[in-house]
């Protein structure tokens, strides 16, 4: 998703100089560069919304990645804790 917002503002800019190549009646033509207009203002919102919710999707990653650290931490410590406890009851069982 971070490699999009480039991708779409080359297109936007392409397709804006494509619009002003094309020799359209003058009517037209001032018709033809509100839209080249409207057309690079959308796709700028757009590569700006998708730059910000990839932004998003790596803080949320970061925040996954530190809860699942945590759970694995808490699971050893239960884990060695179980195996304490068994080796405590097989001694008193023992003797």
């Amino acid at each position: 998703m971070t490699t999009i917002a480039p991708h779409l503002a080359v297109a936007t800019m392409l397709a804006v100089r494509h619009l002003g190549s094309v020799r359209p009646m003058a009517a037209a033509k001032l018709a033809g560069r509100t839209l080249g207009g409207l057309a690079l203002v959308a796709m700028l919102v757009t590569g700006a919304f998708l730059a910000a919710v990839a932004s998003a999707a790596r803080g949320l990653a970061a925040v996954l990645a530190q809860f699942v650290r945590l759970a694995a931490t808490v699971t050893s410590a239960l884990l060695m804790m179980f195996v304490a406890a068994l080796a405590v009851l097989a001694l008193l069982i023992h003797h």
